[in-house]
């Protein structure tokens, strides 16, 4: 009887040790499955990163070539008019905009591409063209381009990659309003955040840089400026900082919104303030 019962339990012990190994099995087979399938996803996408980033590493290669050819010229220029140097600029300027096409669709890519056609029409019609005046135009051209490359790199990488940032929007009455864990592709600026989080008014500098964005209204709460007294003004206005982690603290933008890339887990503040001179 008790060698009956003996066999029983190594029988029902044996069937359970089977459906245990054949559970764990089965567990295992869809854990590597799905372990495949997120690691040939990864793959896809860091391959799809190496692919948009040669692309866009050859298309700046080209025309920095371009650009230090013309800078070689305009450095070794033995004339005191450089108007001469004017039409291969103008030349720079149309491949610089065919390469970069999609990137003139931004506001504020646009409008320092606007600034640069201007300027470059004001100082052809002048005839004589000093190398100062040369100089500052070529300048202009090789910031925007040089950010432009930047910002198309961010988003080659953006179409793989993903930023959760906190924002807040403190109006200076006491009324603080948090967008927190907001989605963005990398390669957003603050400006482009600031866009899709709320209603703006913006103004353009052309001689601010880096960034040339100030903001003058965020949801109705507009930028006030005095100035009526030579030797005293005063004003509020739309100051934005970001939360230094290491330091415990809030920083003041060092360029303009318009420059300033996000970062994952980044805390940002627009803050509505009083200020005055002297």
């Amino acid at each position: 009887m008790v060698e009956k019962r003996t066999f029983v339990f190594v029988i029902l012990a044996t069937i359970v040790w089977a459906s245990l190994a054949s559970a764990f099995a089965g567990y295992y087979y869809l854990q590597n499955m799905n372990n495949s399938e997120q690691l040939n996803s990864a793959q896809s996408s860091l391959n799809k990163v190496a692919s948009n980033y040669s692309q866009a590493a050859d298309k700046y290669d080209l025309l920095l070539s371009e650009y230090a050819l013309l800078d070689g010229n305009y450095s070794y220029f033995m004339g005191s008019n450089y108007a001469i140097l004017m039409p291969p600029l103008r030349s720079l300027i149309a491949n610089f905009a065919k390469n970069y096409t999609s990137l003139l669709t931004q506001e504020d890519m646009n409008k320092s591409y606007q600034q640069l056609l201007s300027d470059h029409a004001t100082l052809l019609q002048k005839g004589n063209i000093t190398r100062g005046d040369f100089g500052s135009l070529l300048s202009e051209y090789y910031n925007l381009f040089n950010l432009s490359a930047i910002r198309e790199l961010g988003l080659s990488i953006s179409k793989s990659t993903t930023l959760s940032v906190n924002v807040v929007i403190d109006y200076g009455n006491g009324t603080a309003e948090w967008h927190n864990e907001t989605i963005v592709t990398s390669g957003y600026t603050l400006f482009r955040l600031t866009q899709e989080i709320a209603v703006i008014e913006s103004s353009y500098f052309a001689y601010l840089e880096p960034g040339h964005i100030r903001i003058d209204s965020i949801n109705g709460k507009t930028t006030t400026a005095n100035y009526t007294n030579p030797s005293y003004s005063w004003g509020y206005s739309w100051i934005w900082y970001y939360w230094n982690d290491n330091d415990k603290r809030w920083v003041s933008g060092p360029v303009g919104c318009d420059a300033w890339l996000l970062k994952d887990g980044g805390i940002y503040k627009w803050n509505y303030e009083y200020w005055h001179f002297p």
